[in-house]
């Protein structure tokens, strides 16, 4: 159980960091660029890989 909440907080964070980042350079995907989306898109992700799928 705490490998999911630690993967989706972990996942999350780095959602936000690539978000940010990408944002800057304002072209290129939509789901990267927009750290709202890439928040949740990597918190997915990691809630995945914590689970162990």
């Amino acid at each position: 159980m705490i490998e999911i909440i630690v993967g989706t907080l972990i996942g999350g964070l780095i959602g936000y960091l690539v978000g940010t980042q990408f944002s800057k350079l304002g072209a290129g995907c939509p789901i990267l660029c927009n750290p709202k989306i890439s928040t949740i898109y990597f918190a997915l992700l990691g809630l995945l890989f914590g689970s162990g799928y």
